[in-house]
This record gives structure tokens, sequence and C-alpha cells, in this order.
């Protein structure tokens, strides 16, 4: 067991490194065309659905998993159910991580789109429900379970870093506003 603790960690970090030069490689390739920023938030986002198709589909893909198939299309049923049931933190995770997952997404995108305030919102949110509604027919269509919980907790996710996106555009563009005066 603590080799396997040991080996994922060892994967982590080589992820990370990975991911980091990719930002640096990018950032300087962008710097040189004068797109730095938009460089490094592209390949940001890039990575970012990389970890999010390996959190969300990895272990079934690579298992070939064949659990039961299903679809819980009724709202905050899983959810009640797992609180309801709760041993451990296991329900807290759940919900903690598929909002979690979503948030960096929605900065991004938000910080990528081109649009006031309110459409940067609106544009994190719908991508990233469209995002989570595409990972659970896979989900299904895989032999997995689909929940309308997930979708729900992965654009509760998107929204809070699309308004958080959305605020920091907002900045950096009044910022910029006023440097060019």
């Amino acid at each position: 067991m603590p080799n396997d603790i040991l080996d994922n960690v060892a994967l982590v970090i080589a992820a990370a490194a990975v991911a980091v030069l990719a930002l640096l490689f990018a950032g300087l390739i962008g710097a040189r065309h004068g797109r730095g920023t938009r460089a490094v938030l592209w390949t940001a986002l890039l990575l970012w659905l990389l970890v999010i198709a390996v959190a969300t589909l990895g272990s079934t893909v690579s298992s070939h998993y064949a659990g039961p198939r299903g679809l819980s299309l009724v709202p905050f049923q899983e959810i009640e159910r797992g609180l309801t049931n709760a041993r451990g933190s296991n329900p807290w995770i759940n919900l903690v991580g598929n909002v979690a997952l979503f948030v960096p997404f929605g900065l991004l995108v938000a910080a990528l789109v081109k649009a006031r305030f309110v459409g940067r919102v609106a544009t994190a949110l719908l991508l990233g429900v469209l995002l989570s509604a595409s990972i659970e027919v896979a989900q299904y269509v895989l032999g997995r379970v689909a929940d309308i919980d997930d979708v729900i907790l992965n654009g509760a996710g998107a929204l809070a870093g699309g308004i958080v996106g959305a605020i920091v555009a907002a900045i950096v563009v009044g910022a910029r506003a006023r440097t060019l005066r």
C-alpha cells in the first residue's frame, strides 16, 4: 500500500511538472506574439480539461468497469441519500469534489471570454453544464451511473469559478483602461 501512495505522489508531481513546463512554454511562445496571457489561459484550460477527463472517466476506461449501469434524474436525490446514510466523509468528498473540480474550469472560461461580466459568468455556467452533461452521458455509455446531481454540483462549481473569473477580468480590463488614459 505505501508503494501505491508513493507511486501516486510521484505521478502527481510528474504531471504538475509537465503542466508547469507547458504553461511556461505557452507563455513564452504567446509573449513573442503579444498574446502571452491568453496562451497561458488556453493552455491551462486544456490541461484542466484533461484533469477533469481523468478524474471523471479515467478509472472507468483504464479498469474496463463492468458495474451496474444506471440513470438518476431526480434532482438532489443522491445528494440527500449520501448525506442521510453518511459513513465517514465520502458524501462530503463527493459534494465538495464535484463542485471544486469545475471551479477552475469556470474561472478559465470566464477569463477567456470577451464579454461583459454577465456574459462571462453565463458562458462559464453554460459550458460547465454542457461539459458535465457530456461526461454523464459518457459514463452511462461506459456502463456507469449517470447522475443529475453531478451536473448540478459541477454547474455550481463552474458558476462559482465563472464569478471569480469575471471579477478578475473586470479588474484587469479596468486596470488596462486606466493605464491607456
